[in-house]
């Protein structure tokens, strides 16, 4: 449930050297903003299958959703931007975190992978830990998301 857009094709057989400088990127969206992430920290996207609330003290995590034969916590990334995702069509971005599996309800826009020059990526720090930089990906700048390690900071003790 991903739409490729790649910029640049590469040509055959010449692997090495291009892909060191390349990174791929999924961009969503999150309340009407974009964001993009690294590919190897995405699990899959599917439509979102509505979310049971329960009472949490972690910040963000605000219900449970089902998935085959198991439950994802849900972290409310709109929430964290103070924005409202759409009620119809939502999507379920599955997020492969450092404590297990995260869910995440995305706007009903599907994600797409991006091929990103490594140059046009600006890893750095700030204010917010969940933020790991930004990237510029067709004409966009987005700010990338750490989802490995999404809200860690406000939940560990200092």
């Amino acid at each position: 449930m991903l739409r490729a857009q790649r910029h640049r094709q590469t040509p055959a057989g010449s692997k090495g050297g291009l892909q060191a400088r390349m990174q791929s990127m999924v961009v969503f969206s999150v309340g009407g903003q974009r964001l993009a992430a690294r590919t190897e920290e995405i699990g899959g996207v599917m439509p979102w299958p509505g979310a049971t609330v329960v009472p949490s003290e972690t910040p963000f995590v605000v219900g449970l959703v089902r998935q085959e034969k198991g439950c994802l916590p849900v972290f409310d990334l709109a929430a964290k931007f103070n924005r409202l995702v759409e009620e119809r069509d939502r999507l379920c971005l599955v997020v492969k975190h450092v404590d297990g599996p995260l869910a995440i309800c995305i706007d009903s826009h599907v994600p797409s992978l991006h091929t990103i020059a490594r140059s046009a990526v600006q890893y750095r720090a700030g204010n917010d830990p969940d933020i790991a930089g930004i990237c510029i990906a067709g004409d966009e700048e987005l700010p990338i998301i750490n989802l490995t390690t999404l809200g860690v900071s406000s939940n560990r003790p200092a």
